[in-house]
């Protein structure tokens, strides 16, 4: 299979919500590090780490990792990513987000089967066991077609189960904050203003469907926590003696 691919990670270190996450360890390893040793894992293509910020530029040298700065200007992972990637030749770019630390390769490699389909960009989701994150906002959940095909992204529980609904034990899905962009589709995204609907629930993807792109969804058992605030260091760390995670 010719990958052709670019993985950037897009690490941006004064983060709003958790400053310094990238940088923050699981188990005595950085995030970032665990997030860059499974995009090497997966074989796509080489793995560029994007930052606006110096003491990530560093710790990327330290662990031999290739990266750039960026600038802080930035609106989102995306706008990085196109940043980084704009001399790039590869057909497709895949923006591995610097917060999940838990990311498999096959699960990386199955959204990147679904771009011989012909969608646009592809991501992953995989089932909710953990009611908890149903009604979590930073669990953001995913509703689809048959086909895996992305209806929409939400912070809200959704497809809402209607108590008179005939069907009992429809699953709720939780997405994976990664995409994999066709290079011309990562191209026009960042190209479009930030969409209504993006700017009402805070996730860029939505932009990507109200301009009529198409976002396919491997479908996968299993998806480990991602970082996004202090306390989900130690879910990480949960996850881990649970045995999640293969390392």
């Amino acid at each position: 299979m010719d990958k052709d691919c670019l993985i950037v990670i897009p690490a941006r270190y004064n983060s709003q919500r958790f400053p310094g996450k990238v940088l923050a360890k699981i188990h005595g390893k950085p995030v970032l590090q665990w997030c860059y040793e499974a995009a090497v894992k997966s074989g796509l293509g080489p793995v560029l780490i994007a930052t606006e910020d110096k003491r990530v530029l560093e710790f990327a040298a330290g662990i031999g990792a290739k990266a750039v700065l960026t600038s802080s200007a930035c609106q989102s992972g995306t706008d990085r990513v196109y940043e980084a990637a704009k001399g790039s030749e590869k057909k497709f770019i895949v923006n591995f987000q610097g917060d999940e630390p838990f990311m498999r390769a096959e699960t990386l490699l199955a959204a990147f089967k679904l771009m011989r389909a012909g969608c646009d960009i592809a991501t992953a989701g995989a089932p909710i066991s953990d009611k908890a994150d149903i009604i979590n906002p930073n669990c953001v959940k995913i509703a689809m077609n048959e086909d895996g095909r992305a209806l929409y992204f939400s912070r809200s529980p959704i497809p809402f189960h209607h108590p008179l609904s005939d069907l009992k034990s429809f699953p709720w899905y939780k997405h994976c904050g990664f995409y994999i962009y066709k290079r011309s589709s990562l191209y026009r995204f960042v190209k479009l203003p930030p969409s209504p609907l993006e700017r009402l629930e805070r996730l860029e993807q939505l932009r990507a469907l109200e301009s009529g792109m198409t976002i396919g969804v491997a479908v996968v058992k299993v998806l480990g926590p991602a970082i996004d605030t202090p306390a989900d260091l130690k879910a990480a760390e949960r996850f881990l003696a649970g045995k999640g995670h293969s390392k």
